[in-house]
């Protein structure tokens, strides 16, 4: 479900250019780069910056491969468990690693949360953005941004759990809200129907719950289900059901 943040966001979004007049084939970079800018550094000082949250970038490669085995095993253990649930030692445990020397890649639990959720969130804006870059008409972008988004839930289970299902945990709920909006923008210049912006708002905001609670349903069948491995064609037939949906319903809309 979407749910309504404070518009103040709008001025780190609008300052990207994801407005709904802004230019179609704005890129999350752009987005990166005005966070940064925001946050007082420099877009060449991490690898990338979503929401306020760093992803530190070193090139050394048994830094990379321990930091990325810690943020897998993460990944896992909140999935299963949930934020609350889960401690530093069971991450550290689960690892093969003592406590400190999971510290010294993340400062606590919330950090390494937010880097899940922040390199989670990247990565599907950067899809996104490159997807519907590749094709012209409104439907054709909403269509390829409803597969590319399935694809990433299916492919990335673990993830998508712990962003739909266990964000809700105190206040890592405003990630998952942060998300919502930038999704929400991200898709307002698609809706090419003549109509108030904040009216595009809205529907932009509604075409974000369908996928979401979509998502939210499939992930909780599969874990009903005992998670058996997706058809082939899972992510095309989610997404065409959304897209249907969705489109259906934009197709109908008229200025108030």
């Amino acid at each position: 479900m979407f749910h309504p943040v404070n518009r103040d966001v709008d001025g780190w979004l609008g300052t990207a250019g994801w407005n709904a007049r802004g230019a179609e084939e704005t890129t999350s970079s752009a987005m990166t780069a005005a966070l940064a800018t925001r946050a007082g550094q420099t877009p060449k000082s991490r690898k990338s910056l979503v929401f306020g949250v760093m992803v530190l970038s070193d090139d050394r490669p048994q830094y990379t491969e321990r930091r990325e085995q810690l943020l897998h095993v993460a990944r896992h253990i909140f999935a299963e468990r949930g934020f609350q649930a889960t401690t530093m030692d069971d991450i550290a445990k689960e690892a093969g690693f003592t406590k400190p020397i999971l510290y010294q890649y993340f400062e606590s639990k919330g950090d390494l949360y937010r880097q899940i959720v922040a390199e989670t969130a990247q990565k599907l804006l950067d899809s996104l953005a490159e997807a519907v870059a590749s094709v012209d008409a409104p439907r054709a972008k909403l269509e390829v941004a409803f597969r590319v988004y399935f694809e990433m839930v299916i492919s990335e289970t673990d993830a998508f759990r712990v962003l739909f299902i266990h964000s809700h945990e105190g206040e890592m709920i405003h990630e998952l809200r942060n998300l919502e909006i930038v999704l929400a923008t991200f898709l307002e210049p698609f809706i090419n129907i003549s109509i108030s912006d904040d009216h595009r708002r809205q529907l932009a905001a509604g075409v974000v719950g369908i996928a979401e609670a979509s998502a939210v349903t499939w992930l909780e069948q599969q874990a009903a289900k005992g998670w058996p491995v997706p058809a082939s064609n899972e992510s095309e037939r989610l997404a065409a059901r959304s897209a249907t949906l969705a489109w259906g319903g934009l197709r109908a809309v008229q200025q108030d």
